[in-house]
């Protein structure tokens, strides 16, 4: 059975790394060699938690292995009159590379291991149509542009219209660490967040800065300009923001070394939050299924992404392998509902962390800058979604994971 594999972002790597390993025959489609996925501007920042860094091992993936790119302590803050904060430390570290640097090096892995890498756009629904008759099965994991249309929005699963943060960031020199080193995020009540974790990029370690902007609020200027002309005024402006909106992280900030590490190194736009239809039918008796990003479009806040991305790419590839018959609609039908068990809690609670705060979520903070326990509880649950959507989406199991958490010593 031959598996045709469109884009070259995490979901496809993983998944076309992990079908090679399972001796399944695979060619990855990529609209750019690794050179090309290296350079340009960033098109996110990510941090990859230690489930997907042991998924990195399964693959034989150590690049990025080393505590040097540790990334082991989340701090968390609400900025504003009555503001409060914690940090907690996460049960394995994460890691925060450059996915310039990461995608590359995943694509020139699974070439010099053999596989079929075919640089070539595949930009919309004809295009892909175009591929049906050399594959058993398409599998989408490209989730920008005209080919995502492939696949119609699932309205049942996708509450939102437009976007609820527009997106402003960058990578700069000029800012020490948090102490202990770590992930921080700063939320602006009625604005917004500002994140701020530490990063291994072209440079060295470096950190993000990143501005999720409600639109038309105080954060949302930075979003709102056109800076590719002047990168400089960039950094000026991201730093005023900062001074005004999140007064610890500007405790951090040498003004006179904060710059962007390079000019292109800066990123603008928006996500729309989108469920799509999991998979469809291409013509020639072929079908498509949808995963990472063509499937599954969630906003940046919570981090999860690229990790569900990974996730699902492993859940298929098993299913792919496992399976005996045709690849027709009721295989694609499926799995894909197999693997919404896995998406959903992702889904879920990051539409509610988008939205305005249900009164658990801030009870839920509150508990975790006043106790360690709770503060280590909440963070260990970034790496275990359905654990942190238990707990989110009600104020009894709220007031459930927070007794519990109070149960056991502080590892601090």
């Amino acid at each position: 059975m031959s598996m045709g594999i469109v884009g070259a972002g995490i979901s496809g790597l993983h998944l076309a790394l992990r079908l090679q390993q399972l001796g399944l025959d695979t060619t990855l489609y990529t609209a750019k060699e690794p050179d090309g996925l290296r350079s340009g501007p960033p098109l996110n920042f990510v941090t990859r938690f230690d489930s997907t860094r042991r998924r990195e091992e399964a693959l034989g993936i150590t690049r990025w292995s080393s505590s040097a790119y540790d990334n082991a302590w989340m701090h968390m803050s609400v900025e504003g009159p009555g503001g409060f904060g914690f940090r907690g430390r996460l049960p394995q570290p994460a890691s925060s590379v450059d996915f310039r640097m990461y995608l590359a090096a995943l694509l020139e892995a699974y070439a010099d291991r053999g596989g079929d890498v075919t640089v070539r756009s595949v930009a919309d629904g004809p295009e892909l149509a175009g591929l049906a008759g050399r594959h058993d099965l398409l599998v989408v994991a490209a989730g920008r542009g005209a080919l995502t249309d492939t696949f119609g929005r699932d309205p049942a699963r996708s509450p939102y219209r437009t976007a609820p943060r527009h997106l402003a960031g960058g990578l700069f020199h000029g800012v020490l660490p948090a102490d202990p080193p770590g992930m921080t995020m700063h939320m602006v009540p009625g604005a917004g967040e500002i994140h701020a974790p530490a990063y291994h990029s072209f440079a060295g370690q470096v950190t993000v800065v990143l501005v999720e902007a409600v639109p038309g609020g105080p954060l949302s200027p930075v979003t709102e300009t056109d800076y590719r002309e002047d990168p400089a005024r960039f950094g000026r402006d991201v730093l005023d923001l900062i001074t005004r909106h999140a007064p610890l992280l500007r405790e951090r900030i040498d003004a006179r070394e904060f710059a962007l590490t390079r000019p292109v190194d800066m990123l603008h736009g928006a996500v729309v939050p989108i469920v799509r239809h999991g998979w469809s039918d291409v013509g020639g008796g072929t079908f498509a299924l949808a995963v990472g990003d063509a499937w599954i479009a969630n906003d940046p806040l919570t981090a999860q992404g690229a990790n569900l991305g990974s996730a699902l790419a492993f859940q298929l590839a098993e299913e792919l392998a496992a399976h005996r018959g045709p690849y027709d609609e009721e295989f694609c039908r499926t799995v894909s509902g197999r693997m919404w068990t896995t998406a959903r809690p992702v889904v879920e609670w990051t539409n509610l962390f988008i939205g305005e705060p249900p009164p658990q979520v801030a009870r839920l903070l509150a508990a975790a800058a006043g106790d360690q326990r709770v503060a280590d509880a909440f963070v260990a649950n970034l790496d275990r979604p359905e654990e942190m959507w238990r707990t989110v989406n009600s104020t009894g199991q709220t007031e459930e994971f927070i007794a519990q958490a109070q149960a056991v010593r502080s590892g601090v």
